[in-house]
């Protein structure tokens, strides 16, 4: 398992936070789920800024040494972090910001320089690199979907990508389905083909997952090159057999499209992060996307998850109960204050094969009862 450090960087001035296979972070808004999102996709920037990318046989990249280029605070992965005294615990006045990736045989670390509260970026200063077999953070292959993700569009962009993603807003998932239709040797490895289609073809895998959320919806998607854009129409039973455009029905696919497709077209060793996950989404579907979620990390892909849905993580306990996960491949981390405490506490809390977590802490996922006691008070007046 990966342990993820974080130095001085926003509200952590030193934590631990233990990374699985799929980790979900959850807990009340602002103790720190974005933080540590933050914190992965400003390393994985890093890597990509200023490490020395090998092809061949290698085929990842290689940072072993500075070199004198600047990190940017703002722009890449969506990132919004202002300048570098936005980014630093306040009450501290710290000379470096750390993110470790620290693996039981093997570590990688960055520092970076903080010489003046208005940068907009970060320099590194150090750099650590004992990674010879974990090398999830080097591989080309990175998937990232941000909470802001695009709604439903009558037409959406295309470009040229290294590796087939759908963007980190979801802005390229209409290109995708339909790059993939034509190009017929990329196919849905087994452990991901959903049993009701035999097909190993994107958009009829990802229409058979789709059906699991949302009974009787499909999507088909084409682009053009000539317009530079690509489309996604929508069939439902009302549409009767005649698909519509995206912008006639609801957020909930727009959505949920990008994570379907980045689940099962995501490199088996890499990561795939996730930000709610449950946007737009029927209890439900909350609940079967934590189980498809499950499927992907079950398969071999490092998936992170932020998430406020009681719905997502009863989703997960049902996978490991089906044994559709291991159950020793889940850690849900749960962010929460602590009183004269000068950051937020993480719980890890685990799932046992018959999907039982290990602990239930105050404020996880409890607002039902704590509801229904109070409509009981006022009931019995």
């Amino acid at each position: 398992m990966l342990n993820l450090e974080i130095e001085n960087f926003k509200c952590f001035t030193h934590k631990t936070i233990p990374i699985n296979r799929l980790t979900v972070l959850a807990g009340a808004n602002g103790n720190g789920k974005s933080t540590v999102i933050q914190a992965l996709l400003f390393l994985r920037r890093t890597v990509e800024h200023c490490a020395k990318w090998e092809g061949g046989d290698i085929n990842k990249y290689q940072y072993n040494e500075i070199n004198g280029l600047n990190v940017e605070l703002n722009g890449s992965y969506c990132l919004a972090l202002g300048n570098s005294f936005h980014i630093t615990p306040r009450n501290t006045s710290p000379e470096f910001v750390a993110i470790t990736f620290n693996y039981p045989q093997e570590y990688f670390q960055v520092v970076y320089e903080i010489d003046d509260n208005t940068n907009l970026h970060l320099k590194p200063i150090e750099v650590t690199n004992t990674i010879a077999i974990n090398d999830s953070v080097f591989i080309q292959e990175f998937y990232y979907l941000n909470a802001e993700r695009i709604g439903p569009r009558i037409n959406q962009g295309i470009k040229f990508y290294d590796f087939p993603n759908a963007g980190f807003q979801g802005e390229f998932v209409a290109q995708l389905i339909s790059d993939t239709n034509s190009n017929y040797t990329f196919e849905i490895e087994d452990s991901r083909k959903n049993v009701n289609s035999k097909s190993p073809r994107l958009e009829q895998q990802v229409n058979a997952w789709l059906n699991e959320l949302m009974p009787g919806v499909s999507v088909s998607a084409s682009y053009s090159p000539d317009t530079h854009s690509a489309q996604i129409k929508v069939d439902n039973y009302y549409t009767k057999g005649d698909p519509t455009i995206a912008t006639n029905i609801g957020f909930g696919i727009s959505y949920v499209l990008p994570i379907l497709v980045t689940g099962l077209i995501a490199k088996k060793g890499s990561f795939m992060i996730v930000e709610n996950p449950e946007a737009h989404l029927h209890p439900s579907a909350q609940s079967k996307i934590g189980r498809f979620l499950a499927m992907v990390a079950n398969s071999g892909v490092n998936v992170i998850v932020e998430t406020h849905s009681d719905h997502f993580v009863n989703g997960i306990q049902i996978a490991t109960a089906l044994k559709e996960i291991d159950k020793d491949l889940v850690t849900i981390n749960y962010f929460s204050q602590e009183e004269y405490s000068e950051q937020p506490n993480v719980e890890s809390i685990t799932i046992n094969e018959k999907g039982e977590l290990s602990n239930w802490p105050k404020g996880f996922f409890d607002q039902t009862q704590v509801d229904f006691a109070e409509l009981f008070k006022i009931r019995k007046g």
